[in-house]
């Protein structure tokens, strides 16, 4: 029987099934301080020892540096705990977890990566399986090495038309919560197949799978290509690409013609989403370029393009933080940090931030921040109010001090 790319990596990594559930290893386990210090005494108290050390990454990004004595408790009780791990692959103050697992050489495609945080899915935009998982089933399945689900039904949502200069892939996530919400496919995994003409940057699918949380998605995986090709290559990943049989069966297809002018997802939440040029009424006091949906070198890149020469507008903050040290040195040798900078831009160590609301960057009532991070519903970042865009609106709109249409500065 035809299979699609979805159903082979699930076959692939199925021990057993068990009724209307599937026994599942995994290639990948993802721990990072804010949830995996509410396993610690858990995992003491079961006196088991870890099925896989090796393949659990043990990441800290939300507490660093912690904004507050509680925060460097629970961070350092955290660390301590992962130094017990022998065996485990500890990398600790390297940036925001979801981006180290992926420029991790160990990630290839194919694989099943699982992780105690939602956006554990983004490792999927270079073909694999990805979920979050709550820290009781994570707990689980490290003792055990293995987790359970049942099978998903499957979503061929197939992307066409032309990628312009000034759209991303945030502004094509956007697009899709504008068409099918989050309850129209909720729980199906989604297989991603790019037709559009120009294809998107690896960057640009980091970001719409990393929403493909906020769709509801149990899965959203990209299918295999060239560009995906390019970049495991780069880090020395030779692993060959898994795709779909041609006349594979799938639950529902949807075709989504990318947008063609760049969007911004407004209050209460990221499926509410209007055209940025409509929103030039709307004033701004941060303009946040970060998180694990917006932090790479691509929306570093796309805020320097913008910015390089100007000045932030007048009591108006720009905070950019790199997601991951890599990201960080990259855009430091290519000159877009000291462009920053001279722009009255701030920039923070690669980690969370302002995204959860944890630090470096909250915003107080009245203030609206716009944002490349994934969520903004109310009191998410602080009691204002928080707007989603690529980094090309963001950084427009830090220079004009409303929410701006990139293409008002185009040359």
């Amino acid at each position: 029987m035809a299979q699609s790319l979805t159903s082979k990596i699930l076959a692939r990594h199925t021990l057993r099934q068990d009724g209307d559930h599937l026994l599942i290893s995994y290639d990948h386990l993802l721990l990072h301080d804010a949830t995996g210090a509410l396993l610690i005494e858990p995992f003491r108290k079961l006196g088991k020892p870890l099925a896989h050390p090796e393949r659990i990454l043990a990441a800290a990004d939300h507490f660093v540096p912690p904004a507050t004595a509680e925060r460097a408790e629970i961070l350092q009780q955290y660390l301590d705990f992962t130094l017990e791990l022998a065996g485990i692959r500890r990398s600790p103050f390297t940036g925001i977890c979801h981006q180290i697992m992926v420029e991790d050489p160990l990630v290839g495609c194919g694989q099943f990566i699982i992780g105690a945080d939602s956006h554990t899915i983004m490792a999927g935009a270079l073909g694999n399986l990805a979920c979050g998982l709550g820290s009781t089933d994570i707990l689980f399945s490290m003792v055990t090495g293995f987790t359970w689900l049942a099978p998903p039904k499957i979503l061929k949502l197939k992307l066409q038309g032309n990628q312009t200069t000034t759209i991303r892939g945030k502004d094509i996530a956007l697009q899709i919560l504008h068409t099918l919400g989050t309850t129209t496919y909720a729980d199906y995994a989604f297989e991603c197949v790019d037709a559009t003409t120009t294809k998107l940057s690896m960057d640009s699918r980091f970001s719409l799978a990393c929403m493909g949380a906020e769709m509801g998605a149990a899965f959203f995986t990209i299918v295999h290509d060239e560009i995906t090709a390019t970049f495991l290559q780069a880090k020395g990943v030779k692993t060959p690409a898994i795709l779909a049989d041609h006349n594979a069966h799938y639950d529902a297809r949807e075709t989504i013609q990318i947008p063609s002018e760049p969007l911004v997802a407004i209050p209460p939440a990221p499926w509410c989403v209007e055209p940025a040029k409509d929103l030039k009424h709307i004033p701004i006091h941060q303009a946040f370029v970060g998180s694990c949906t917006g932090g790479r070198l691509e929306d570093i890149a796309d805020t320097v393009a913008i910015i390089k020469g100007k000045k932030v507008a007048t009591n108006v903050r720009l905070v950019v933080i790199p997601a991951s040290k890599k990201v960080y040195l990259d855009a430091l040798e290519a000159g877009y940090i000291s462009e920053i900078i001279k722009a009255g831009g701030i920039v923070d160590a690669p980690s969370c931030g302002p995204c959860g609301g944890i630090d470096k960057g909250i915003i107080g009532s009245g203030q609206n921040m716009i944002a490349t991070s994934n969520r903004n519903f109310p009191g998410r970042t602080g009691p204002g109010d928080t707007y989603l865009a690529s980094a090309l609106v963001t950084a427009a709109s830090a220079i004009t001090g409303y929410i701006t249409d990139p293409r008002e500065f185009a040359p």
